[in-house]
């Protein structure tokens, strides 16, 4: 079965944030969304969903056709340099991954799992495939308190999956 992208947005803590959900149907996509909240038990409603798989540009269907007919229904978010990934199934939130390098460079990652942060970072980073590089992969969020978790929880329930940065407005995806 071929499925659809539908973009959403929903209001979560005063704020308007916009995901993406494979799905049947419009019907079937508010249901992943309401299913997601309540297990969450986040606040928070759907303003708008909108089929977009049929719409987008070129330069935004890397990997689309593969997560539409192999993915499960739920979340996906698009990274410019891997494509279109789901978001891990049963797995209802993305999580913060830290990438330490022996060098002393730190990276910070949305994923779903640690395997995939990790190929999220070597792809976006435009390693080749002869590098060889050390790093350490860790629990991003562990030491987080304070502002210093700014916009992380709407980022991990939302999206998307990628490199990502904290800044003067919080936790944001990294361009």
């Amino acid at each position: 079965m071929r499925f659809e992208l539908f973009q959403i947005a929903v209001s979560r803590a005063g704020r308007r944030v916009t995901g993406f959900v494979v799905a049947p149907s419009a019907d079937r996509a508010e249901e992943i969304v309401a299913a997601q909240a309540d297990e969450l038990d986040r606040d928070g409603r759907v303003l708008s969903i909108e089929r977009v798989d049929d719409t987008l540009p070129p330069q935004r269907r890397k990997g689309l056709d593969a997560l539409l007919e192999t993915a499960p229904p739920g979340f996906a978010s698009f990274n410019a340099a891997v494509g279109w990934v789901a978001h891990a199934v049963p797995a209802l939130r993305l999580q913060l991954f830290r990438i330490d390098e022996p060098t002393g460079d730190v990276h910070h990652v949305v994923a779903p799992s640690s395997d995939v942060a990790a190929a999220l970072w070597w792809t976006s980073i435009h390693r080749s495939g002869r590098d060889t590089r050390l790093f350490r992969i860790a629990d991003g969020a562990a030491d987080l308190v304070g502002d210093a978790k700014l916009g992380l929880e709407v980022l991990l329930e939302f999206g998307p999956a990628g490199l990502a940065e904290f800044g003067e407005n919080g936790w944001q995806p990294k361009d």
